[in-house]
């Protein structure tokens, strides 16, 4: 039986212990100058995963998504930057990829409203149309999404609720990495 191989590209740390990610790497992970990486050991190993400051905090953003679900009955996603991590009123597997539109949107915290012209998947693979989209972060740090899915008319009112929704996540994830 064949040994099975380990492949990788072979960088050479430099006396003050930094290495360089390829090209190749940071292009196919979305890795941009001035990410921030997580560094994480497990045995022998290093492992590197793009800083999301919104993953692990549900007890963060899952009061605030459940209170506004049971409000407006809405369904409604909370996502970092590249995935949901919550949704309420409807079910979405288990971290899915957000759509190319929806991580553009977070990456330019531009919101997103409804346009039957112009609809935007909020995963990959086309599935759950986006009602409403308000990014979470700031320009140096994008950090995600409160979502509205379009499954019925969203009131304007529901919308700010949504947008307000963001701007407390974005308030204190600022404040808590402050302190």
């Amino acid at each position: 039986m064949k040994e099975a191989k380990m492949s990788g590209i072979i960088r050479r740390m430099d006396d003050l212990g930094r290495i360089v990610v390829p090209r190749e790497i940071r292009k196919l992970l979305n890795l941009h100058e001035g990410d921030a990486l997580e560094i994480s050991v497990a045995g022998n190993s290093i492992s590197l995963n793009k800083y999301q400051p919104l993953r692990f905090r549900e007890t963060l953003y899952e009061p605030y998504l459940t209170a506004f679900c049971r409000t407006h009955h809405l369904a409604c996603a909370i996502c970092d930057t590249e995935h949901v991590l919550a949704s309420k009123v409807t079910t979405i597997p288990a971290v899915p990829t957000l759509s190319h539109s929806a991580r553009d949107h977070i990456q330019r915290l531009e919101p997103y409203i409804y346009s039957p012209k112009e609809q935007m998947p909020l995963l990959e693979d086309g599935s759950y149309t986006v009602d409403t989209l308000y990014p979470v972060g700031t320009e140096k740090q994008p950090m995600g999404a409160v979502a509205l899915l379009h499954y019925r008319s969203v009131m304007d009112t529901e919308r700010i609720c949504a947008r307000l929704l963001a701007d407390i996540l974005t308030e204190t994830i600022i404040q808590e990495e402050k302190n």
